[in-house]
């Protein structure tokens, strides 16, 4: 009970409140303006950071940077691009604030993890925009929440914070023999909104589809993994809900919302600077100013709409390791549209290990039959052709891949490139 409200005071408390209050005026300046207060943000972080950080101290006079050509987003140019493996045994030269910090690691299916530090303030900017994002379709701090974040381990199965008014549920212990646990405690707690990965709340939406079953929730929040079409519309139906995606990252260097249902992704107001480029996206956080990450490559595709006047993103197409690569080198993405009229799939992923071969693996209901697995083939050949291969199997859910905190992929692509 001590520790909730320690922790409910550090993000909820009068500097939060105070905090918030700052990120929702962002949302009422002008875009001049908004460029304004994002150039004073970069020169003072720019200029902190060469001061204080031995890592990019050392890296921008190896690069002959003159850091008072520094003005704004468009000077960023001037400054070399740092990506994971340039700093993942250098992040302690790299921060510079309080020895009182918060600790993470990134996750991925592959590779070593990245240790990421947050300061207090960094804490604050990120629980604020969060809580802006779910105030703007409807949730206010306050109001019943159900996590199913992946916060609770295998050994516990809930907890209650009765200061934020959220339930968290793990997400570890979710199981077709434990469902119905799940289902009561939600219909009991008749949560306003859940936060949860995509493929949680799929997997709940597998379990009500098979018992014939239904939740009542206005809103659900995703965010973590790659929202699929065809998961959306399953979770919306069986929650009759409404579903609002959320990109960012670990390392709190972007965040991309959806702040009209279905509707493109938009940048937080001052969150970070963003630069889009074909194959990656390049970023400057501004909300973890002790642990800058400046010109920091994000390995991810997205897919730009360049039909309006701000930044509006039609789809995170995922990591640039998540697309389907043809033997000619052409890269497939949004591979979830080959499910488009195709029923009785509980989970799919797709596994390549060669550009002219891919398996595809399926768990099935038993009502799954040769019509649907005729329309899914045509869809496959739709989407890639005729020039690579493929294989369809059966598994059982126990079977997907995920990371060690529980994160699925559709497309896991193990090609060395």
């Amino acid at each position: 009970m001590l520790k909730d409200f320690i922790n409910y005071q550090i993000k909820y408390g009068p500097l939060f409140k105070e905090r918030l209050k700052k990120i929702e005026y962002y949302y009422s300046l002008s875009i001049a303006r908004l460029l304004e207060v994002e150039a004073e943000k970069l020169q003072k972080l720019i200029s902190i950071t060469y001061a204080k950080s031995p890592f990019y101290h050392d890296l921008w006079n190896e690069y002959g940077v003159n850091i008072n050509q520094i003005k704004d987003r468009n000077d960023l140019k001037k400054l070399p691009i740092i990506n994971k493996q340039d700093i993942k045994d250098k992040v302690d030269k790299i921060y510079f604030g309080s020895k009182i910090k918060y600790t993470t690691y990134t996750s991925g299916t592959t590779g070593s993890p990245l240790k990421i530090y947050y300061s207090l303030d960094c804490v604050l900017n990120e629980a604020s925009y969060n809580e802006v994002f779910r105030n703007n379709v409807g949730h206010q701090l306050g109001m019943p929440l159900v996590s199913l974040r992946g916060k609770l381990d295998r050994s516990q199965f809930k907890s209650y914070d009765r200061f934020s008014n959220t339930l968290s549920l793990s997400s570890y212990n979710l199981n077709k023999n434990n469902f119905k646990f799940y289902y009561d405690q939600i219909i009991n707690f008749r949560p306003n909104a859940m936060i949860g990965y995509p493929s949680t709340f799929e997997s709940l939406a597998n379990y009500l589809e098979e018992e014939k079953l239904e939740l009542h929730v206005p809103l659900i929040f995703t965010s973590s993994e790659s929202l699929y079409d065809f998961q959306r519309e399953k979770i919306e139906r069986l929650f009759n809900s409404k579903v609002y995606d959320r990109y960012g990252n670990a390392e709190r260097t972007i965040s991309l919302v959806q702040e009209r249902h279905k509707g493109d992704y938009k940048e937080a107001k001052l969150y970070s600077i963003n630069e889009y480029y074909d194959k990656n996206i390049i970023t400057t956080s501004l909300i973890n100013s002790h642990f800058p990450l400046i010109r920091y490559q994000v390995d991810d595709i997205v897919d730009l709409n360049n039909n309006t006047s701000d930044v509006s993103i039609k789809n995170i197409l995922g990591r640039v390791d998540d697309v389907l690569i043809l033997p000619d080198g052409t890269e497939i993405g949004r591979m979830n549209r080959i499910f488009s009229g195709v029923s009785h799939i509980q989970y799919s992923q797709i596994i390549q290990t060669k550009p002219s071969f891919f398996i595809l693996n399926l768990v099935k209901t038993s009502e799954f039959n040769k019509r649907d697995e005729q329309q899914l083939i045509k869809n496959i050949r739709s989407r890639v052709g005729e020039d690579i291969k493929f294989e369809i199997k059966s598994i059982s859910e126990k079977d997907l891949i995920k990371t060690s905190k529980g994160k699925y992929k559709l497309v896991i692509n193990n090609i060395t490139r």
